[in-house]
């Protein structure tokens, strides 16, 4: 989409792309932790304890 598409979009049409874009990411956000989990459990490695929490 391009600027000029997404200046004439209504803002009904704005809000719901940013909730499914939001979900995708959340879903990817996922994932990615769920392979990392696979990754460190493979090679054997144990997660770092940061306390840092992925928002």
């Amino acid at each position: 989409m391009t600027d000029k598409e997404l200046r004439k979009a209504k803002k009904d049409d704005l809000i719901d792309m940013l909730y499914y874009l939001r979900t995708e990411i959340d879903e990817l956000k996922a994932q990615n932790d769920q392979l990392r989990a696979k990754i460190l459990l493979l090679s054997g490695e144990q997660p770092a304890e940061t306390g840092e929490q992925h928002a």
